[in-house]
């Protein structure tokens, strides 16, 4: 079973730092998931797709805790 998810993130002027900042996690190899980040008129947009649930679970914790952290610093 395939699940899917999509999120957009509206971080204004930070979004392109965000995205710059977590495009080294995208070289990851990852065999039950796949993650798409893209930049779409200061949208920061999230694509997951996964094999099972527990995956997509497991991917999305890390991607957003990944999303809120490097926001949470931007804006301090």
């Amino acid at each position: 079973m395939l699940v899917l998810a999509e999120f957009e993130f509206e971080a204004g002027s930070n979004s392109r730092i965000i995205y710059e900042a977590l495009l080294p996690e995208l070289e990851e190899d990852y065999q039950r998931t796949k993650t798409a980040l893209r930049l779409e008129n200061n949208k920061l947009i999230l694509n997951v797709e996964a094999n099972d649930m527990v995956s997509m679970r497991a991917a999305l914790n890390g991607w957003l805790r990944l999303i809120k952290i490097t926001h949470e610093i931007l804006t301090l």
